[in-house]
């Protein structure tokens, strides 16, 4: 098998959360798809990337997180000279290992990717020029904001004896 792959970037701490929320590790599933978009990196709006890759990968919070990471690819000196810069858009759906949309998570994901370009770029509205038929699935802990259950009702005061 190969090595494991190294910790990713460990993640940054929280803001200052409301009282009774607690940050607990959890177990999830992650699930990358990667395309590839002939578009400069500096001409793609990743929230709006990140709000067309949501639906398609099935992936809303609070059971499933999804990050979008771009990176320019290296250009050849024909392509250069062409003038057209790539993007790979890396999206991970990070979704509870225990949550009732996993499933339906890991399906979206396969079935995004086993889609052609042209159906990848309807769906993202982009230029896809190709899309990795790969999910990267692997299995991992991230630290989640999560609110304990609700104390119980105070006990009633007896009423004062006149």
């Amino acid at each position: 098998p190969p090595p494991p792959s190294p910790p990713p970037p460990s993640q940054p701490p929280f803001s200052p959360l409301p009282d009774g929320i607690v940050v607990e590790e959890v177990s999830v599933i992650k699930f990358t798809v990667v395309v590839t978009i002939a578009a400069d990196v500096n001409d793609i709006d990743v929230t709006e990337l990140q709000a067309s890759f949501r639906p398609a990968q099935q992936c809303f919070m609070p059971e499933c997180k999804l990050t979008v990471t771009l990176h320019p690819v290296e250009q050849s000196a024909a392509r250069r000279a062409l003038q057209t810069a790539e993007t790979t858009a890396f999206s991970t759906a990070s979704v509870f290992k225990d949550g009732n949309t996993l499933s339906a998570v890991r399906n979206a994901n396969y079935i995004f990717a086993g889609s052609s370009a042209t159906q990848a770029g309807n769906i993202l509205n982009q230029p896809v020029s190709e899309v990795d038929p790969n999910v990267n699935e692997r299995e991992d802990t991230e630290p989640r904001a999560v609110a304990p259950p609700p104390p119980s009702a105070p006990p009633t005061p007896p009423p004062p004896s006149s």
